[in-house]
């Protein structure tokens, strides 16, 4: 008679917060809405017919671009078809407050309506915030500014380490890690990555420079020729490579005061290294470029539209 085999075990499942629907999360999939009366206002999964004028955004939204054109498609799309799912708000003293849905409201108003599908939510402010972080990742809503401040604003707020904000919010933690460094980089780069003239990858590739100044220098440079990430990585490499050559005796104060503060100031302004070497009657400069997009910048600044 043949032995038998131990069963095996399943493995247990792994929390994937993000694998979840927002509805899952919030516990609106345990049955189907019936439409309510604001009158029979109760809080649960009833879905009530709420004036447009009493619902508000949540000052900590994630997301803070909404572009105009992909609104109106959006209120040509809802006069059409309407409001098929609901918001999710919470109440609170100034009306209700969304949870989940304010690109639908923002497209409401400009449709016209008077009167949108809600579900009423109680949550915690804490709740509130990581579940709109949530569904706007899930909708791959979020810029990679919008994502790493809103990953910050959770961990400041509530006093959350890294870990804490990644099992919440269903991340691992090198993935949050990496989105609040993005946060260090120049307000310059910042700004284009918020307005995705770049991305994520170009945002960590010249992260690798860590001075500010050439961190600035790259961004051109990758803006200008319209660099792919693995373009910016060699780049960066180049970047670094000469600046281990040279970088050390362009940062070597002269001795001289006036000198020092010359070099300073042209570095800033050029956003480039320089070595000014000399006495007080003579000298030399020395500035650095790393490709011809930067030497062409450079003599424009320099030249004033001379070259």
């Amino acid at each position: 008679m043949p032995d038998k085999q131990p069963a095996s075990k399943s493995p247990a499942p792994k929390r994937d917060v993000l694998g979840k629907g927002l509805g899952s999360l919030l516990g609106l999939d345990k049955e189907t809405p019936t439409p309510a009366s604001a009158e029979s206002y109760a809080i649960g999964t009833s879905i009530l017919e709420l004036e447009v004028g009493r619902i508000h955004p949540n000052p900590k939204q994630p997301r803070k671009l909404f572009r105009e054109a992909d609104l109106l498609s959006l209120a040509q799309s809802l006069k059409q078809d309407g409001v098929i799912q609901p918001l999710v708000v919470s109440k609170d003293e100034d009306g209700y407050m969304i949870i989940a849905g304010e690109r639908r409201w923002r497209a409401s108003k400009i449709a016209g309506f008077e009167k949108v599908p809600v579900i009423v939510k109680e949550v915690t402010p804490e709740d509130m915030l990581r579940l709109a972080i949530i569904e706007n990742v899930q909708r791959a809503n979020l810029n990679v500014i919008e994502e790493a401040e809103a990953y910050a604003m959770l961990i400041k707020d509530y006093g959350l380490t890294q870990d804490d904000c990644a099992r919440k919010v269903g991340k691992d933690r090198a993935t949050i890690s990496n989105l609040l460094r993005i946060l260090s980089l120049p307000q310059e780069v910042q700004d284009d990555l918020m307005n995705e003239k770049l991305s994520m990858g170009h945002g960590r590739a010249i992260l690798a420079l860590e001075e500010r100044g050439l961190i600035l220098q790259a961004r051109d440079i990758v803006l200008a020729k319209k660099l792919s990430v693995r373009q910016t990585e060699q780049l960066v490499k180049r970047m670094k490579r000469q600046g281990a050559e040279g970088g050390e005796a362009a940062e070597v104060k002269s001795g001289h005061a006036d000198l020092d503060y010359l070099a300073d100031t042209l570095r800033s302004h050029l956003r480039t290294k320089v070595r000014l070497q000399g006495s007080g009657s003579r000298g030399k400069i020395e500035i650095s470029f790393f490709s011809p997009a930067e030497l062409e910048r450079l003599l424009q600044l320099i030249g004033g539209g001379v070259f």
